[in-house]
């Protein structure tokens, strides 16, 4: 209590006042000028958190740049490389924003474009449209065009010159099909030519060749697809092929007849006064041979009545493919088998079944 009253006591009691008020005062001030510092460095480390408020001219060029066509014209200097970085994540930044709204301007340009086009279009001499005008119809031609195979069968043989091709019947199917030269359907081999090159043939062989090729020329004329025989695909042809050939068994149920009636391009013709010139005929003969050949006309007696056949096929007695006559065995003048005559029709390809 002495000491108390004493006027020391005060004046150090004061003296420590004073100084804890000077610290406090001297913290707040060190902590106000830190805080502005560190914000004034974080500003100048990232500059691009700045980017959204400077030049609008620069993000206004970034976003045409990411908006421009893509047909437009070639520029020597491109929107993104006179764009600085900061700009160019804006229009970045920007792009995404407007995802919404650039399919609608796309559309506005593909249908001025498209209005433009027809505006063109319209202005264009006449001669200029024959490229766009339509296909004229191919009706008539498919009419005339579209008979029975006959006349193209006759076109076909014609273009075989007699004495070029000689006659060779063997054994060696897997390398030789009795054509003069390979023949194709759908991308793969059907028939092939004998390897030498020698272009022999025999009576199943040219015969199916020349149905092949006036199948296709027919095909080609109607506008066709030239492997398209009535749908059949590669392996039914060849089917096919082994029925004309005589190769599927029993000649009363493989012939060239049952070979056009089974795929529905063709019919038999039983009544002989129906046969006609590019008819395809296979007949035996008393001898246990025989022949596939195209029909041209029947042979007949004084009185009318047919004793053989007129024909054009491949044989060994001329040597290859040549014009032949033959006599059925009734006549007196030859072995050919009234009783096994085959004859084949191929229709029109409105008739196919």
């Amino acid at each position: 209590m002495k000491y108390l009253k004493s006027g020391k006591f005060y004046l150090i009691l004061f003296f420590t006042i004073f100084l804890l008020s000077a610290v406090s005062v001297n913290d707040r001030i060190t902590e106000k000028d830190l805080s502005r510092q560190s914000t004034q460095l974080a500003a100048a480390e990232s500059p691009s958190t700045a980017a959204p408020h400077a030049s609008p001219e620069i993000n206004r060029e970034a976003k045409e740049a990411a908006q421009e066509p893509v047909h437009s014209e070639p520029k020597t200097e491109t929107a993104a490389e006179a764009v600085p970085e900061s700009g160019t994540k804006q229009a970045a930044a920007q792009e995404n924003t407007d995802t919404v709204s650039q399919p609608q301007a796309e559309r506005k340009i593909h249908l001025a474009d498209r209005k433009g086009t027809k505006t063109a279009a319209a202005k264009q001499p006449a001669a200029d449209k024959q490229v766009d005008a339509p296909v004229p119809p191919a009706a008539p031609q498919s009419n005339h065009a579209d008979t029975d195979l006959n006349s193209y069968v006759l076109n076909v043989i014609a273009s075989y010159p007699l004495g070029n091709y000689p006659y060779l019947l063997n054994n060696d199917y897997r390398n030789y099909n009795g054509v003069t030269e390979n023949l194709y359907y759908q991308g793969s081999i059907i028939a092939k030519a004998h390897p030498s090159g020698n272009r022999a043939s025999h009576c199943s062989g040219i015969t199916f060749e020349v149905f092949f090729k006036a199948m296709q020329a027919r095909n080609r004329k109607l506008g066709l697809p030239i492997d398209d025989f009535n749908g059949m695909s590669f392996s039914q042809l060849q089917d096919f092929q082994m029925l004309w050939y005589v190769a599927s068994g029993n000649k009363r149920t493989s012939n060239v007849a049952a070979a056009v009636e089974k795929y529905g391009i063709g019919r038999q013709i039983h009544n002989w006064e129906e046969a006609k010139k590019g008819d395809f005929l296979d007949f035996s003969r008393s001898n246990h041979t025989g022949h596939t050949v195209v029909f041209l006309h029947w042979v007949r007696d004084n009185d009318g009545r047919i004793i053989g056949l007129h024909y054009w096929s491949s044989q060994g007695s001329t040597n290859g493919i040549d014009y032949v006559t033959e006599y059925f065995d009734f006549s007196g003048r030859g072995n050919v088998l009234s009783n096994h005559v085959y004859i084949a029709r191929v229709l029109p390809v409105k008739q196919y079944k």
